[in-house]
């Protein structure tokens, strides 16, 4: 598949002679091999193992995860040793570590006796905060995968970005013409703040005679919500589609990135199948933001009020205490 010329200006400007190890640049037909690679570690270092040992039976909370960043790094050194694989080796290095700070070494601390003494001593609001602030701590790791890489902030796409750039036609969206981020952002907030609520609804249950507790939990709310959604976006979104802006088209690494996504929320909210799917499309709709506006705004906005929209779902949920 060749990549348009639409297509190029949406990747950080490269220098194809800084890199002889065979990076390839954007318009160039992705090798097979590359693609397969990238696609395989994804599924790999998704919840799809742990998924399928939840469902059969339990087992060893930590095995799984560890085992499939062991076989991630792996598959990283010997990407890093090729020609036609040394562009996926951060890729690799982020799913590793993703994997391992997600579902390793968050679950390790929030056992760890003091630390989950003080967690179950604090109120609800703190404890979803601090629940977050632990998987927030993964973001420090990701900053190795680009040690000698020289990536800017503006490769990251850690700014606000060009909120009125122009939104792409896909045949996923209803609009055949570009129209301006600024038009499409609020309609897709539209349409999140009608179909979550819908679905959290059915399947949370929710407690409408605790809504006062609501205004009390209103500050945790607003902090939880920002910091779980400042690190999804870069944890699952900044750091992979930077790291993948020489090794795959730019449609290809939107779906990637999203799926990878989709899947670490079957036992998460939204949750099952459909909640799978419905963060798979979320997700890829922030990174296409994330991508044609050269910043994390939109993303991180939409975001922001959508987790807001589940943190007092669950809130109404749950038992007061």
């Amino acid at each position: 598949m060749l990549t348009s010329a639409r297509e190029q200006v949406l990747l950080p400007k490269t220098d194809p002679k800084r890199d002889k190890a065979g990076v390839a640049d954007a318009t160039c037909r992705p090798d097979p091999l590359r693609r397969g690679v990238a696609w395989g570690a994804m599924l790999i270092g998704s919840a799809i193992p742990n998924i399928i040992i939840r469902v059969a039976g339990d087992g060893s909370p930590y095995l799984l995860p560890v085992a499939q960043t062991i076989l991630l790094v792996i598959l990283a050194i010997f990407a890093d040793r090729s020609s036609r694989l040394k562009p996926l080796t951060g890729f690799l290095l982020t799913l590793a570590i993703v994997r391992l700070g997600w579902f390793a070494i968050a679950p390790m601390l929030d056992d760890w006796a003091p630390l989950h003494h003080a967690m179950t001593s604090a109120s609800w609001g703190a404890q979803q905060f601090l629940e977050r602030l632990l998987l927030a701590l993964g973001a420090l790791l990701l900053l190795s995968t680009f040690i000698g890489r020289g990536f800017s902030r503006e490769d990251l796409f850690l700014r606000i970005g060009d909120l009125s750039a122009p939104a792409r036609p896909e045949r996923l969206l209803w609009f055949r013409n570009p129209i301006p981020w600024t038009r499409l952002g609020p309609q897709l907030l539209i349409v999140f703040s009608v179909a979550l609520p819908v679905f959290l609804f059915i399947t949370l249950r929710p407690d409408f005679d605790q809504l006062p507790r609501l205004w009390r939990l209103l500050p945790w709310a607003l902090a939880t919500a920002g910091l779980n959604a400042a690190n999804e976006e870069f944890q699952f979104r900044c750091v992979p589609l930077a790291h993948l802006r020489n090794a795959l088209p730019p449609r290809e690494a939107l779906w990637l990135t999203s799926i990878f996504f989709g899947l670490g929320h079957y036992f998460g909210q939204p949750s099952g199948p459909i909640g799978v799917a419905m963060a798979t499309v979320a997700g890829w709709i922030w990174a296409k933001s994330i991508v044609e506006t050269r910043g994390i705004g939109w993303a991180f906005g939409i975001h922001l009020v959508q987790d807001v929209v589940i943190f007092c779902f669950l809130a109404l949920s749950i038992q007061p205490s």
